[in-house]
This record gives structure tokens, C-alpha cells and sequence, in this order.
């Protein structure tokens, strides 16, 4: 069930609304408020068979209805409960955009471990199994990866082999179906389109002594492969930058039509590169963090070839002095956490991506012990919190603007949406310390209302998903 959250409270969002929204669109007659659906509903009388007619169009006309209302101030977020879809919640979420969320359920059937990919259809309501899989190893851990028109799973144990299928959303058919036998045991993964993945793996007992003439070469400690899904060819990767990186540090994201990549490579952790800095008089090499870009369709063609290093953009450097560290993208700049250890100050910075320029968007003040700071990556926002004795005050200090404050008794903060709706999570654990369930919020600070649900949740731009 698909549910607007308006200044006329929670309504649920079904096909009739869809045909009633498509109908004031085109007479021009918006409402101010989410309650206009449910007065003009006597247009269509039950239109059923229109409405069966025209859920494939509607589809298509999704985002642009949902985008519509939201800049009219009537939808503020839509909250997606797809909790009751599933028999057991061993859910992971894998993708979600305007019409449709695709997630993995792992469940076990007839005493068989069975991998489920499939796909909510936001407007009918209505979900679909796109393939599955019966894992022969119940250790198997699986790794997914969603591109315009097909999903790339790949599962694996931590030893020398994995698999990895693509698998094609409309249809579900296996376009592609590899056993790929490693030099080394697994250690990472990462697809950089739906053709190519890259691997990275560490020492076994039968490679040790290979690894150790490796990194006495290269100063590498894991090997990269380059492996194209579609000839099985496999290309060692010798750019010594992205075999010290993991899948986590490359992030994916199309410009002008253009599908490019991040590459986040710190030195160390914060801790490690402090420890340097204290201890700069002892170091020769270089210490440095750095944010480098790079399109795609170059990384592939120059890793194809065997180049020794990529022809990357350095985007952000950060010397021993200091620290960078990667908190978030737009159409327009890379944000980023800078950290000056002789001054001890701090702020968030954004570097254009065009331009190279930076700049600072607001300092970081660490005056008080019940502060702290919340990082928003997917929505390049930073909130400070301040904990109270039974509330917590949430402030937005870049790219948002929101004030208010929770009941300290729900948990941590998560996110916020629309600078209005606060979500929290709390975990419950047994006697032992052990994870048992989490619930999760929403708090309302204009209306000053609370909501829980115990499951999980994520968030994405203004939808909240709940599973």
C-alpha cells in the first residue's frame, strides 16, 4: 500500500486517485489539498475497466504526477508499506525510482534455500517475481547490482569461485551466467555497467607465495580483475588506485547523458591519517586523500588495454594536514568533510564538478558533548543533533532548513523528508545483547505526531519505504 503523507493527514494512494489525478491535470484543476481526489471521486464512478486500460500509461505518467502535487505543497511524502508482501522479511532493497522498487527476499521453502528478485509496480500496486534462484550453499552471500533494464547478481562464500548472473527486469531471463574460478579467495566485488564487474581478491593457502611476490611488486595486497560478462574475458587490473579501493568506494552516476564514476580514495581511517599527521617528521611518501572522476566508457577501454594507471580528474585532495571525506553528490558538485588537524576546525565543503572550484558551506562546531553530527550521503545534507534529557533537537545546516525535535525514547536519528518529517530507528536487543527487531518513526513536526512500525525502512527522496 502506497500512502501520501499531506497537510490533510494519510490517504491512501489507489488506481481511482491515479485516473482523478490524470483527470485534474488535464482540466487544469489542482487542489490545494489531498482531499480533493476524494471529492471529485464521484467523476468516474468506479471506472474500473478505464482504469485497466490505462495502468500501462499511468506508469509512464508516474514521477511527473507525484513531482507535480509535491511542487503544489500537497504531497509532502509518500510512504510505501510493502511489509505484508512478504512471508518472511529476509528483504534486501535493491533499487528504487518513481515506478517501481525492486528488492531480494531469501527464504527457505521445503527445507531449500530460495533467492527471490522481484519488483513492486508502484501504481497497480501489485508485485511481481522477477527470476529466482535455489542456493545449493546456504552460505552463499549475495551481491546485486540494478542498471536501466537489468539486475547483476553475484553469489559467493569467501572462497576461489563465484557466480554471476544478469538478469534481464521485463522478462526475467538470464542474459548472461558465469562461474568464474578466482586466483586468490573473494574479497570484493563491484559492477561498473551491466557488462562489466570488477573482483577483488585477497591470499589463500594454494596462492600465499604469489600474493607475497605481488605485493612486494606493487605494494598491493589484493589482486584486481576487470571480467566482462558478455565474452568471459578477465583483465588484471594494474592502476594501483583501484586495486587499493573496495566496491563501497566507487559510486556510479550518469552527467548529461554520460555514465561516470567517483572513486573515493582515502588514506586510511580518520584515526590512521591523525597518527600521520602527529608523526609527519618520520614520513616520506606522500599522505593524501583524494576524490577522482572518471567516465566509464574510458575506465573499461583504458583497463581493457592494460594501462598502468587511469586517466582520472582529480577532484578533491586533502594533504597529511588534514582530511577528506566524500559525503554526498548532485547534478552539480561532490560534497565533502574537511578536517584541519592544526587548527582542529571542520566544515563540509562542495567541489564543482565543472569548475574544480570549492566551496565552504558551513563549519562544524564541536563546542558541546550532547551534540553530534548526521551525514544524509544519498540527499547531500547534514543535520546537527543535540540530545536532551528526553528529546532530541534536529537542526539542518546544508541543504536543509529544518528545526524540531523527537522524543529521545525512539531512537537515533535517520533522515528527514521535505524538512518536516523526522524518522528515527530503534534497535531492540535480548539479555545478551543480541539484535532481535528494530521499529521506526515518524515524527511529524508540523502537526507535532508520532508514528511507529516495526521493520525496517529506507529512504529515498521523498518516499519512505517500509519492509
Amino acid at each position: 500500500m502506497e500512502t501520501l503523507l499531506t497537510d490533510a493527514g494519510a490517504k491512501p494512494l489507489i488506481l481511482h486517485d491515479w485516473y482523478l489525478l490524470l483527470f485534474m491535470i488535464l482540466t487544469g484543476r489542482f487542489g490545494e489539498t489531498a482531499e480533493k481526489p476524494t471529492v471529485f471521486r464521484w467523476f468516474v464512478l468506479e471506472p474500473i475497466p478505464i482504469c485497466a486500460i490505462i495502468t500501462p500509461y499511468l506508469t509512464i505518467f508516474n514521477s511527473l504526477l507525484l513531482e507535480g502535487w509535491r511542487k503544489k505543497g500537497v504531497i509532502a511524502m509518500v510512504v510505501v508499506d510493502i511489509r505484508n508482501v512478504f512471508a518472511v522479511r529476509n528483504v534486501e532493497i535493491i533499487e528504487i525510482n518513481d515506478d517501481f522498487i525492486y528488492y531480494a527476499e531469501e527464504k527457505k521453502e521445503e527445507g531449500h534455500n530460495n533467492l527471490f528478485l522481484l519488483e513492486y509496480n508502484r501504481v497497480s500496486k501489485r508485485e511481481r517475481v522477477v527470476t529466482h534462484y535455489s542456493l545449493d550453499d546456504p552460505t552463499f552471500v549475495q551481491h546485486l547490482f540494478s542498471f536501466s533494464d537489468s539486475i547483476v547478481l553475484l553469489l559467493e562464500n569467501g572462497g576461489d569461485s563465484v557466480w554471476v548472473f544478469r538478469v534481464d527486469k521485463n522478462t526475467g531471463e538470464e542474459t548472461a551466467r558465469l562461474k568464474i574460478r578466482l586466483i586468490g579467495d573473494f574479497s570484493d566485488c563491484r559492477a561498473l555497467d551491466k557488462r562489466h564487474i570488477l573482483l577483488w581478491t585477497t591470499a589463500n593457502e594454494k596462492y600465499d607465495e604469489l600474493f607475497a611476490k605481488y605485493q612486494e611488486k606493487t605494494g598491493n595486497s589484493r589482486i584486481a580483475y576487470l571480467h566482462d560478462l558478455d565474452t568471459a574475458e578477465k583483465y588484471l587490473v594494474k592502476d594501483r588506485i583501484l586495486c587499493r579501493l573496495g566496491g563501497e568506494d566507487i559510486v556510479l552516476y550518469s552527467q548529461e547523458g554520460e555514465n561516470r564514476a567517483l572513486l573515493l580514495n582515502p588514506y586510511g581511517d580518520e584515526a590512521h591519517k591523525e597518527k600521520c599527521y602527529k608523526n609527519a617528521r618520520w614520513i616520506s611518501q606522500p599522505v593524501c586523500d583524494y576524490i577522482w572522476d572518471g567516465r566509464i566508457a574510458e575506465i573499461l577501454e583504458e583497463l581493457a588495454n592494460g594501462a598502468e594507471a587511469l586517466k582520472l580528474k582529480k577532484l578533491v585532495t586533502a594533504g597529511i594536514e588534514g582530511l577528506a571525506r566524500y559525503t554526498g553528490m548532485d547534478q552539480k558538485g561532490v560534497y565533502f568533510r574537511a578536517r584541519h588537524f592544526p587548527t582542529e576546525s571542520e566544515c563540509i565543503c562542495r567541489c564543482d564538478k565543472a569548475t574544480g572550484k570549492v566551496e565552504v558551506l558551513s563549519q562544524l562546531s564541536f563546542d558541546r558533548e550532547d551534540c553530534y553530527y548526521h551525514v544524509d550521503v544519498q540527499g547531500c545534507k547534514v543535520y546537527r543533533i543535540t540530545e536532551g534529557e528526553e528529546t532530541c533537537l534536529v537542526k539542518g545546516i546544508v541543504n536543509s532548513g529544518v528545526q524540531g525535535e523527537y522524543q529521545k525514547q525512539l531512537g537515533e536519528f535517520v533522515s528527514c523528508v521535505e524538512d518536516r518529517f523526522l524518522i528515527t530507528r530503534k534497535v531492540m536487543t535480548d539479555s545478551h545483547g543480541n539484535y532481535e527487531f528494530e521499529y521506526h518513526s515518524i515524527c511529524d513536526i508540523k502537526k507535532k505526531t508520532e508514528e511507529s512500525f516495526e521493520c525496517k525502512c529506507v529512504v529515498s527522496k521523498n518516499t519512505l519505504v517500509l519492509y
